[in-house]
């Protein structure tokens, strides 16, 4: 493997772990990104596309915890 097909490697993985652990909404481009990365990942993807700007929520990252307390805080003008 050379220098930069390592260096390469590794900003594939990066973006992918970026991806999975960080975003809560992904697009379309994304998520086949990330499913053509690690096919695994599939079952922690849920489509919203008819009802959000982006087509995936990453059930990963997703939190009713988060959603709930954003949603009052948007109740409340916050």
């Amino acid at each position: 493997m050379t220098e930069l097909e390592k260096y390469e490697f590794k900003q594939e993985y990066d973006k992918f772990q970026m991806l999975v652990n960080t975003k809560q909404e992904v697009t379309k481009d994304e998520y086949e990104f990330i499913i053509n990365y690690d096919e695994t990942e599939k079952d922690n993807f849920f489509y919203i596309g008819d009802y959000s700007d982006f087509d995936y929520l990453n059930l990963n990252v997703y939190s009713e915890h988060d959603h709930e307390k954003r949603q009052y805080e948007m109740e409340i003008g916050e």
